[in-house]
């Protein structure tokens, strides 16, 4: 992969997420409970009725997350994507897709991309115009696929699909949870990757340390103080599984005073800072911003 892909070290993880934590020092060591909560898929959102372009990406994913897709004539798989990003992450690297347009000048010669790049391993920026994570290489290869100079715009996870909805934007990579709430607004590629809910607490935190199913996390969150503080990252699936949503079948959790941060990070921090007694996230993203703040 380093004929296409660029690696760039990183002197600190921090810029990885795209955000500071510079001048922040962690009250807390983090840990994450190392049990799945729940069940989901990624998907590309594309705009509802768009089905040649859902076609063609389909096409892209099928190949990426079955024996392989072709790049620069070496095969590519999403597994080989998602563990160089695992190592990176370990090693303290980012790996660039290299710079690119942040606003559309001629839509008829571009694929504009809608992402939140603060997810990390999934999206992150590096500086104002150059991003990696797993999505972004993704559209970077849908846009050399489809011959198309590629647009990526930054935006706050919360509009990403409305940006595809009123074509502003042509699809979504956004580490998007597919959910029929969501499948009204967008039309979904098929799922390219399984994820889950995990929870992470003060490393000295003994709550859940007998806890062995996802029964037994679920029984200690029960269990917890009334206006027990729990953070999340805003319209996550995090926020949505510890508050309750019809949507994703979750039931939430009402003995919870639920905060909202604008990204996971910045959640995890206040976790750190003893804000918050626990953060509930995607189990990949979760994990990066936990290595952050620990150092």
């Amino acid at each position: 992969m380093k004929k296409f892909i660029t690696a760039t070290v990183s002197v600190l993880l921090a810029a990885v997420l795209a955000i500071s934590f510079m001048g922040c020092t962690a009250a807390n060591q983090i840990k994450i409970i190392e049990i799945d909560l729940s069940n989901e898929q990624y998907g590309v959102a594309i705009r509802k009725g768009n089905a040649e372009l859902k076609e063609e990406i389909d096409g892209i994913l099928e190949q990426l997350c079955g024996d392989g897709y072709e790049v620069n004539g070496e095969t590519v798989t999403f597994d080989g994507l998602y563990e160089a990003e695992m190592a990176a992450q370990e090693a303290g690297e980012v790996i660039s897709i290299g710079e690119v347009k942040t606003s559309s000048t001629d839509r008829s010669k571009e694929l504009v991309v809608a992402t939140n790049a603060a997810f990390a391993p999934f999206e992150y920026a590096i500086g104002l115009d150059e991003f990696g994570g797993i999505d972004m290489q993704i559209a970077k290869f849908l846009a050399d696929a489809m011959e198309k100079e590629l647009v990526i715009v930054h935006m706050e996870f919360e509009v990403v699909l409305e940006a595809v909805n009123s074509g502003d934007a042509d699809i979504a990579l956004a580490g998007l949870t597919i959910s029929p709430e969501r499948a009204e607004q967008v039309d979904f590629s098929v799922p390219y990757y399984d994820t889950t809910q995990r929870i992470a607490v003060v490393a000295d935190d003994t709550a859940f340390d007998g806890c062995e199913t996802e029964e037994d996390v679920v029984a200690v969150l029960q269990g917890l103080p009334a206006g027990t503080p729990a953070g999340a990252a805003r319209n996550q699936t995090g926020y949505y599984y510890l508050y309750g949503d019809e949507s994703f079948e979750f039931e939430g959790y009402d003995n919870l005073e639920m905060k909202q941060y604008q990204t996971v990070a910045a959640a995890v921090q206040d976790l750190a800072n003893g804000t918050v007694k626990l953060v509930c996230a995607d189990k990949d993203t979760l994990q990066a911003a936990v290595n952050a703040v620990n150092g």
